[in-house]
């Protein structure tokens, strides 16, 4: 029987701005190992793995009994290595948890799931989140996406810059959180599609369900993760 909600945390060892960064050590332990300590936590997953290309990240989650998957170091997204991972891992959902964030609310990754389980009778495939509200460091920041939720609770659309235009106040825009949720189907049409041009230009790769017509489901969740981006982010954490 398939599972029906997977947790799948991509981690990679290549990065620009910070090499290595899931085996950093934040508080005595490796970032992969809170993020997974996290993530067991969650109440609406079934299971979870690590899907990484590195041997390094691979053999410390085998050594420390957080379930892995190996994957192709030539994917561009995070969700095309859950693509991969879709294809060998039977699930109704799969659930895209950031490897770089130690201190994810176990509670923003069940709200993630349960949307888009409760929107399927209305043929929707894809869910994510935000955070209500934008602090002023966001509102200068091009490394946050700002998300504009329709009134029914979909993604109207995603930007880097701030919008809508109309709200001035902060406090009314809102920011897109980087954990999503896919059916199967999701994660396969994802896969197969190019990059559009709103994607390429925004850097957002939601949009590419967007640029092609597809709904995503969106909830609310509360502030308070820290995403790792380069080394001095450890000692925030």
């Amino acid at each position: 029987m398939p599972l029906k909600v997977l947790g799948v945390i991509p981690a990679r060892w290549a990065s620009s701005r910070f090499e290595g960064k899931p085996l950093a050590e934040i508080a005595g332990k490796p970032m992969i190992a809170h993020v997974c300590e996290r993530v067991r936590l969650a109440q609406q997953l079934d299971s979870y793995l690590v899907a990484t290309d590195d041997d390094r990240i691979a053999d410390f989650c085998k050594s420390n009994g957080f379930p892995v998957a190996m994957t192709s170091p030539d994917h561009r997204t995070g969700t095309d290595r859950l693509a991969e991972v879709a294809e060998t891992h039977d699930a109704e959902i799969y659930v895209n948890i950031q490897g770089d964030e130690p201190l994810i609310d176990p509670a923003a990754i069940d709200a993630v799931a349960d949307v888009l389980l409760q929107n399927r009778h209305r043929n929707i495939e894809v869910s994510t989140a935000y955070i209500e509200g934008a602090t002023e460091a966001q509102e200068q920041s091009l490394n946050y996406p700002h998300l504009v939720p329709t009134m029914d609770g979909c993604v109207l659309t995603f930007s880097r810059l701030p919008i809508p235009a109309a709200f001035r106040d902060p406090a009314k825009r809102t920011i897109h959180v980087g954990l999503y949720a896919f059916t199967g189907p999701a994660l396969e049409a994802f896969a197969a599609w190019e990059q559009g041009p709103v994607e390429r230009a925004e850097s957002i790769e939601l949009m590419r369900f967007l640029e092609r017509g597809w709904r995503i489901a969106c909830v609310p969740i509360e502030p308070g993760s820290i995403s790792v981006d380069h080394p001095e982010d450890v000692a925030l954490v």
